[in-house]
Order: structure tokens, then sequence, then C-alpha cells
């Protein structure tokens, strides 16, 4: 009866350690936030996901046309929800910093508390470790209650190029973490945690890979927000377009001349070229009404919305590849971006 029993404990013993143990993940709860932006916008969701990494009410989270609304707001963990501000944004590395705009006296005469995550190392990351993501998948979560948990396995660490030729990346992300965490719209934005809940990067959107022909999920690595962090919130006001010497900005895009055909579909049509302005970039490259694009500036481009993203990453003064299908015939041209 004894080494039964012995025997008993022996098996329960590593299921009540397990309980309480605490959870790696409890720290991040808190600072997962739920961001609301603009509707409206073709294949691009008004709802995603952020991680606040200072008290004073900074949210880091993706970037996203979504959020530049006058009614961008933010829900945090508690389910209070609070107007927000873009603070900073870099289209070039895919982030966007966003500052909470506190009741002044708190709420209800209470201080509000907020429980920052600080961003840890994702160099320690390797092939094959253990991820967590927390989001809010298709905007389900409006109040208090918790985001979606989905774990995954990190698949690559490094340059792009080196092993998926991933497509549709922002222009500046040298480094990326992919992973195999699901990834649905409302995600992007959300927090990638190791199994110590270590803030490792933030999920990014869904992007393509060349080599498999397949979609990918990744995340920016912590390494390359630190300084965008530190940076942005010593600023006493906000900033959120970039520096003239960065690439992008959430301003007007280069100009090209190039007009496409936009018709009112619950998808974002295919890239025809609807009009070529006289004396533009466009009519210098030789670009035609009826023209279809479907490679811009190295990337591929599917829809309007596709070649949007890209021209809103590039600068003035660029020259880059333009690949049409005129008939029968598929043309590679080069354009010049101007100054907007």
């Amino acid at each position: 009866m004894r080494r039964l029993l012995t025997l008993a404990l022996a098996c329960a013993l590593p299921a009540l350690a397990q309980e309480a143990a605490p959870d790696p993940l409890e720290a991040a709860w808190p600072a997962v936030v739920k961001v609301y932006g603009a509707g409206g916008f073709q294949g691009v969701p008004a709802y995603g996901t952020g991680v606040i990494v200072d008290a004073r009410g900074f949210v880091l989270t993706s970037w996203s046309i979504a959020l530049r609304t006058p009614s961008l707001r933010v829900v945090d963990s508690e389910g209070r929800s609070y107007p927000a501000e873009i603070w900073r944004a870099d289209p070039g590395l895919g982030v966007a910093l966003l500052k909470l705009k506190l009741p002044v006296g708190g709420l209800g005469g209470a201080q509000v508390q907020l429980e920052p995550l600080a961003l840890g190392r994702s160099e320690d990351l390797s092939p094959g470790d253990t991820v967590y993501t927390l989001g809010n998948p298709f905007g389900f979560v409006y109040g208090a209650e918790r985001v979606a948990v989905q774990r995954g396995v990190v698949t690559t660490v490094g340059a792009p190029q080196t092993a998926a030729r991933v497509e549709k990346l922002p222009p500046r992300l040298k480094r990326l973490i992919l992973h195999d965490a699901p990834h649905n719209p409302g995600t992007q934005g959300g927090p990638l945690l190791t199994l110590d809940g270590e803030l490792v990067g933030i999920c990014g959107r869904i992007v393509e890979s060349r080599a498999t022909n397949t979609l990918l999920n990744f995340a920016v690595p912590a390494e390359l927000l630190r300084d965008f962090v530190r940076e942005a919130v010593s600023w006493r006001s906000p900033r959120p377009d970039p520096p003239r010497d960065r690439v992008a900005s959430p301003g007007p895009p280069p100009r090209t001349g190039l007009r496409l055909l936009r018709a009112h579909l619950v998808r974002s049509p295919m890239a025809y070229v609807e009009r070529v302005v006289p004396e533009s970039p466009a009519a210098a490259a030789g670009i035609e009404p009826d023209d279809l694009v479907f490679r811009f500036a190295g990337r591929t481009v599917r829809s309007c919305r596709d070649y949007d993203d890209v021209l809103a990453g590039l600068e003035p003064g660029r020259e880059v590849e333009v690949v049409v299908k005129r008939g029968p015939r598929v043309l590679t041209l080069r354009l010049k971006l101007e100054a907007p």
C-alpha cells in the first residue's frame, strides 16, 4: 500500500509543480493592447495589436495606413479605451510608435498604471525555438477579454534573401524572424515571445516566399527596434513622418504619373494602367494605358493595393524596374521616381 501511495505521489508531483509554476506569459498580458484605426482600405484591417513599451503610454505596433486617422484608439487589458496618436512612424522598418492620451488626474480620480514590457534579446533566437504570439485575430476582442495566444516554432532568423527569398517586406528590414505561429488579420503588431515571456519581436503582416510560393509569418526583431523606441520616447512632441534621409514616409508617395484602373470591387483589382500623365516619369519610361503592372521595384504586384504598398516604401530620385504585360509581350522598363 505504501509503495502504491509513493508511486501515486511521484506521478502527481510533476503536475503539481507545473500548476504551481508561474505562467511566463503573465507578465506580458497587461502590456498587450488592442489597436483600432481607420476602415475603408481594401485589404487593410482597421484593427490590430500593440505592446506597451513605456509606462508613459507609448505603444509599439506594426505600421499600417489604417493608423493615420484622428479617431485612432487603443484598448488596454483592463478594457480601458484611450485616444492615441502616431508618435513616430517608420514604414521602412514596418513599425510605428503610438502615444496614448492619458486622462489628466487618471480615470475616476485614480491614476492610470500601465505595465510596459521591455524589449528582449532577439539575437539569442535560433531555428527550432518555441515562440508565442499574442494578438486580436479578426477583431473579436473589444473590452477586457484577453487576446488570443498562438504557439509556433522559429523557422528562420536572419536576412530574408538568404533563405526564403521573401517578398513584400518593409524596404529597410534587413533581418527578420520567420515563424509558423498562426497569423490572422488583427494579430499584426502583437508581441513575439519566448518560452520565458521575453519580448523578442513585433509581428508583421503575412509575406510571400518566392522560394516556396507559400505565405509566411514574420516578426521584426527586437534588436532593430531598440534604437527606434529609445529615440522616439525621448521626443517632446510627435513626429509621425520619418526624417527625409530615411526610406518611406506616411505622407504623399513619390510621383510616377501612372494612374491605375481602380474599380469599386470587394477585392483590390489587378494593376492595370488607366492613364499615363504626359511628360511624367511613367511616360518617359514608356508605360502605356492598358499595360498590366505585375512587378514593381523588384516586388510582385498582384493588385492596386500591392502597387500602393511598394510605392509608399520608395524614395524620390530612385530609378526602379517596372515589368508590364502589354498584349502578348512582357516588357521591362525603367522608371525614375520624382518628388510628389
